[in-house]
């Protein structure tokens, strides 16, 4: 997925790598709770408490496609940016471009 960023990094250029910097802060969150998670559970164990392997599989598995999943709406954004101004590009987000956000 690092390899997948990167290279949708190189492709918005650095005007918009705050978009970049925001999935990479969200996957640095995601690593801090796993490890923060995984701490517990081993925790949970030595102490008698019983884990359930369908719930840890469940909840890595989650994250692992939440990471997919936010590559992927990264990768149809980049799509969208590159295509400004292509009146033949079918946007992949029907953004409202002339509404305020208090209306």
């Amino acid at each position: 997925m690092n390899k997948r960023l990167k290279e949708l990094e190189k492709k918005l250029g650095p005007e918009h790598k705050e978009i970049v910097h925001f999935v990479k802060h969200v996957f640095d969150e995601f690593d801090q709770r796993s490890e923060a998670h995984r701490r517990l559970a081993a925790s949970n164990a030595l102490a008698g408490i019983k884990v359930s392997g369908t719930e840890e599989k469940v909840f890595y598995e989650t994250i692992d496609e939440t990471r997919r999943w936010m590559l992927d709406v990264l990768e149809r954004t980049s799509q969208d940016i590159e295509h400004i101004g292509d009146k033949h590009w079918h946007k992949n987000f029907k953004d409202d471009e002339g509404s305020s956000p208090n209306k």
